[in-house]
């Protein structure tokens, strides 16, 4: 069980999200929240249905304003990544229980190993290396504070679902 509370929160947009290096945690307020992470207009992601690559970081800020959808960014900007992120996203397929989960690629690209369970530990390790200077909350009340407690458990179990209702969805319009 993990949970981060952010120290210091901004309630809007970055100014320079097209041109830095961003954590973006989808529903940040639910659990388990979702995560990606981009790096100039390219956004990159392990979802249950596959691996997006190279998405574009516009679209995304239009849908996300659109649809009011809660976000957190945390600038990474100064972090120093090793790998590219294409080829490591391209090494999978989609998240999938007890193999990979969102945070698999992104801990491969910060360089992060078995360690890192959660996003509360990768966010602990970032805070822990001074790296973790701006945050921005985005579509989320004044009251919000950080992620919430949840275990690994929750993780499997959440990507299981949306695998099982995956194969009941294509079931029901292969019929």
């Amino acid at each position: 069980m993990a949970e981060f509370i952010f120290k210091q929160l901004q309630y809007d947009w970055p100014t320079k999200w097209v041109s830095g290096t961003y954590l973006w945690i989808w529903n940040p307020d639910k659990i388990p929240p979702h995560i990606g992470i981009s790096r100039g207009q390219n956004y990159f992601s392990l979802t249950y249905r596959q691996s997006e690559l190279q998405k574009n970081v516009q679209s995304l800020v239009r849908k996300t304003k659109r649809g009011k959808l809660p976000l957190v960014l945390v600038d990474l900007s100064d972090w120093s990544f090793q790998l590219d992120f294409t080829t490591v996203f391209q090494q999978f397929e989609c998240a999938k229980e007890g193999v990979a989960t969102c945070l698999t690629p992104i801990k491969a690209i910060m360089g992060m190993g078995d360690e890192i369970l959660q996003l509360a530990d990768l966010l602990k390790e970032i805070e822990r290396r001074g790296k973790l200077k701006q945050v921005f909350a985005v579509n989320l009340e004044t009251t919000y504070r950080g992620i919430l407690d949840y275990s690994v458990d929750e993780i499997m179990r959440a990507i299981k679902e949306l695998h099982e209702a995956k194969r009941s969805e294509s079931t029901i319009t292969s019929r």
